[in-house]
């Protein structure tokens, strides 16, 4: 699975074309199309299901290097358990997350030029999703 979502994000990366390139298993890579509007500062690491998401407080971090997880807030209790120690986790880096109600995916991430896609959830692609964009040189210039 990480080769898959390496050679996606590395796909994106290097030029091609395309508006979506694949990974294996239940995710995909594509250039990001989401907006986040407002400029609150920064929110919490995690917002819990049944709480807003802070929008506002994400479009002010994805300009600051940060990954923004969104996850369905019906997650299985052991997914959500092992999502929220991973984006509270320092060593993950600068990665926030929160609930998207009407998401259809499992799980979405998005950092400034790309997007992870997982119609199941998938904690091993999102940390390598992330690791890529640590990697990324453009992650400094907008970090």
């Amino acid at each position: 699975m990480a080769c898959g979502v390496v050679a996606a994000a590395t796909l994106v990366v290097l030029g091609d074309t395309s508006e979506t390139a694949e990974a294996e298993g239940s995710c995909q890579v594509r250039d990001r199309t989401e907006s986040f509007t407002g400029n609150t500062g920064h929110p919490t690491d995690f917002t819990e299901p049944g709480e807003r998401a802070p929008e506002s407080g994400f479009g002010h971090v994805i300009g600051d290097g940060y990954v923004i997880v969104q996850y369905r807030p019906q997650l299985p209790a052991a997914d959500l358990d092992a999502l929220r120690s991973y984006v509270t986790n320092p060593q993950s880096g600068r990665v926030v997350g929160g609930p998207a109600p009407d998401q259809k995916p499992d799980l979405k991430a998005v950092h400034a030029y790309l997007t992870l896609t997982c119609t199941e959830f998938d904690l091993e692609a999102l940390r390598e999703f992330t690791e890529e964009w640590r990697a990324d040189p453009r992650m400094r210039q907008v970090g």
